[in-house]
């Protein structure tokens, strides 16, 4: 008797004794192919877990303040991360004074909603989160902030086609305004570096040569968008678009970039040319406003000083439907830029007595 139960015990023993071993086996099996999985993530870049992070965003509390952990409020983006850690709060000082409250706050839900797109007009370095999706591309542009002189446009850099190349067309500002705006091209052709023609009409030049080459750049200003909307599909567009304003912050490190919305052309010349149509005009200029932004650039919405109350070309503007009459119809162009930009030391040497952040 007690050598059978011996005997029952010892079967017990080694059946725990092979459960252990093939769970073991189990395990280091698991275990061999999760490191497997993770070194080839490591070698291609992707993340390990790539919906942790989405994970963690659902779990935290959305109603959770700022406090002692630093966590954002509501309504308010993060302070983007550098390499040195987060980016401290900007003042006057460092160069850009904080967003004030004078954005639209209807479309965004009250005081929150202006929170948040002040916060990022204001941003100096790409954003670590998605910006606001909005229907209106002005709630994400530079409000007005006082009055320049033209002197500030000096050493000022204007990039564009023909729709720029007016500045430098007209003897009201070709003497003394920096212009490299080439007729009939879009932002693949700089990217290529192809031959364009200057403003002047005779000369062709190499055209990323030509920008690159710019010496004592202050601000840029940028605008494309009516020869590649007309030849090119719209992401296309807003793909070498994105592709050039990377390029230029290369080129031109800490100088900022405002990137101005694609002007309106006149109701006849939409109903011709479907792709610069009002409505169309206003969705990639919601693209291009989100794109500029995210990339830690200013958007300036022209529409509000170009465009009449229906969102078309003004009359007493128009040429032919797209570009502007002459050199006096550049003057209100001149003056809205003038009294929409960000406040830095460098600009508030050109301010006017007109108030502002600049008094």
């Amino acid at each position: 008797m007690a050598h059978r139960t011996y005997r029952q015990y010892q079967k017990k023993q080694r059946g725990r004794v092979v459960a252990v071993q093939a769970a073991l086996g189990v395990s280091i099996a698991a275990l061999t192919v999760g490191i497997g999985y993770a070194s080839l993530c490591i070698v291609r870049g992707q993340a390990v877990l790539p919906g942790l992070p989405q994970a963690l965003a659902a779990w935290r509390p959305f109603s959770q303040t700022a406090g002692a952990s630093g966590a954002p409020a509501p309504g308010m983006l993060p302070a983007p991360d550098t390499k040195e850690g987060p980016a401290p709060a900007l003042d006057a000082e460092a160069g850009v004074l904080p967003a004030p409250s004078a954005l639209s706050v209807e479309a965004q839900g009250g005081a929150a909603g202006v929170q948040t797109l002040s916060a990022v007009w204001n941003t100096p370095v790409p954003l670590v989160e998605a910006v606001p999706s909005v229907s209106d591309p002005r709630l994400l542009a530079v409000p007005e902030n006082g009055r320049l002189s033209d002197e500030y446009f000096r050493d000022a850099l204007f990039i564009g086609d023909s729709v720029t190349q007016g500045f430098g067309w007209y003897p009201q500002y070709k003497d003394w305004m920096r212009v490299c705006a080439y007729k009939g091209i879009s932002p693949q052709n700089i990217l290529q570096n192809m031959v364009g023609q200057r403003p002047d009409g005779t000369t062709s030049i190499e055209m990323w040569d030509d920008i690159k080459t710019q010496q004592g750049v202050a601000n840029i200003y940028i605008l494309f968008g009516a020869n590649a909307l007309l030849s090119q599909s719209d992401e296309a567009f807003l793909k070498y678009y994105g592709d050039l304003l990377d390029l230029l912050h290369g080129q031109f490190p800490g100088v900022p970039i405002y990137v101005q919305s694609l002007t309106p052309t006149t109701l006849d010349y939409g109903q011709k040319r479907p792709a610069l149509a009002r409505d169309h005009l206003r969705s990639i200029n919601e693209a291009v406003a989100q794109m500029a932004v995210s990339k830690g650039f200013y958007y300036v919405d022209l529409w509000e000083v170009l465009a009449d109350g229906e969102g078309y070309l003004r009359e007493d503007l128009s040429g032919d439907g797209l570009h502007l009459r002459d050199g006096s119809k550049y003057r209100p162009w001149l003056d809205y830029l003038a009294a929409h930009t960000v406040y830095s030391a460098h600009n508030a040497q050109f301010a006017l007595e007109e108030g502002g952040v600049y008094s």
